[in-house]
């Protein structure tokens, strides 16, 4: 995929800003001009434009980046081309280590080590990076795009604990009395499946008591029914995706440990099935966290929320300086902005203006308000809260109010990521919101 050896890549990549094309157009040879304007080329988002010798041998490969900085095309070009390239960016707006990023991101294909072609990276250390991150990468999407036949809990929880790239970290393995004492309400969910519920638990580090480390958390789903309240088959065909939170959630662990030498670190991610049998919960029921909160079941539907409120309250234990969670939790989030853009909520202003200069370079999320005044649609006659609002309105907003509730104090930053870690015109799996949380933590955290 990427490689240090210049002698291997012969053909150029030049990525074009739509605000650079006239600039770059008046640097060309007439020829290339002509071949430009003929194919009506003006570096638009997603545009190739492939330049020929006279000869028909490929010469240059040109890539619109449009006026956003949209790198669609690199990615594009990288999974539908064989070849040795090398990448110029003198008229591009993006930074050199995004294209690369892109480039990684088109190479992936499910479960395939195959390379198909090689792009030149300059430096050694930033040639180890992206080995490392398109290993990190490839496996949350590898992850995501698995059959839930193929990664019920238990062996999603052995694929992580067997892999190379967890090695070195310290895993805190549950037994299943231990998780039924620590994760009740993520039980709540799975004890309708034959596949019982695990814990994701890594730290990075050793841990004291005066330790106040990172913590990261992720929704582990491994397939939605919906439960009792059974999703419409539509909404079900691609719900082995509901794992998508906890797969972000563990690329974001890696970089981060990659980026953060001195930062003790913390992965949770509680995995459960949640399906459809005698055992499952039922509309009316009520089940109690580990903080004795209790939480009366409004939807089975909005089972998610039930396993990162449990993460969050083993989260607030560690007397954490952030938490960070990930999850595909709400309908709502992407009616309102879509696929490609997550929402987040941040409870700590300081920490969500360094997301905003992060989005004044590239928008990749969106903030939503925590309304507090929207608490009360979550209320509850016979528990503390409820577990979903049943009026339609403010679906992503209230599902945050519900998590915001299992925080210790109200003092601990948190992020809450609502995603939806799916592409509908690429390679299945997506990992949005990752990215930006991989700058914020590089840039700001260290």
């Amino acid at each position: 995929m990427f490689t240090n050896d210049n002698t291997e890549c012969s053909t150029k990549i030049s990525v074009i800003s739509q605000s650079k094309f006239d600039k770059w157009l008046l640097t060309q040879s007439s020829f290339t001009k002509n071949w430009a304007l003929s194919n009506n080329f003006k570096a638009e988002s997603g545009k190739i434009l492939k330049i020929p010798y006279e000869d028909g041998r490929l010469k240059e490969v040109i890539l619109g980046e449009g006026a956003d900085k949209n790198l669609e095309a690199i990615s594009a070009f990288s999974a539908s081309n064989i070849g040795n390239y090398y990448i110029s960016c003198k008229f591009a707006k993006s930074k050199e280590s995004e294209i690369y990023k892109a480039w990684a991101w088109g190479n992936y294909n499910y479960q395939s080590k195959s390379k198909k072609n090689l792009l030149y990276v300059k430096e050694q250390k930033e040639l180890e990076f992206l080995t490392f991150y398109s290993d990190c990468i490839n496996l949350s999407r590898d992850l995501i795009n698995s059959p839930a036949n193929k990664l019920n809990p238990s062996i999603y929880y052995s694929k992580i604990k067997n892999n190379n790239l967890f090695k070195s970290f310290n895993f805190i393995d549950y037994t299943e009395k231990e998780i039924n004492s620590n994760f009740p309400l993520t039980c709540a969910v799975g004890k309708s499946s034959s596949s019982k519920p695990k814990v994701i638990e890594i730290t990075n580090r050793k841990l004291s008591k005066k330790d106040k480390p990172l913590v990261i958390i992720g929704k582990g789903v491994t397939f939605d029914t919906g439960g009792v309240n059974i999703k419409p088959g539509t909404s079900m065909r691609n719900m082995k995706k509901d794992m998508g939170g906890s797969a972000i959630a563990i690329s974001l662990f890696l970089l981060a440990n990659y980026f953060l030498k001195k930062t003790k670190i913390v992965l949770i991610a509680p995995i459960a099935e949640n399906a459809i049998s005698s055992k499952s919960m039922r509309p009316g029921d009520v089940y109690s966290s580990v903080s004795g909160k209790s939480v009366e079941i409004a939807h089975t539907d909005a089972e998610g929320r039930l396993l990162l409120a449990d993460a969050i309250e083993k989260a607030s234990s560690y007397n954490p300086c952030m938490i960070i969670d990930f999850a595909t939790l709400t309908g709502a989030a992407r009616v309102a902005l879509g696929e490609d853009l997550p929402a987040y909520f941040c409870n700590n202003e300081t920490f969500a203006k360094k997301i905003e200069n992060l989005n004044k370079e590239k928008l990749r999320c969106w903030r939503l308000p925590l309304y507090s005044p929207y608490l009360s649609k979550i209320k509850s006659q016979v528990a503390d809260l409820s577990n979903a609002s049943l009026d339609g309105m403010a679906g992503s907003i209230t599902a945050a109010l519900f998590l915001q509730e299992f925080l210790k104090s109200p003092n601990i930053p948190w992020f809450h990521f609502d995603t939806f870690a799916w592409s509908q015109d690429s390679k299945g799996a997506a990992l949005q919101g990752l990215d930006i949380m991989s700058d914020f933590l590089r840039k700001n955290f260290n």
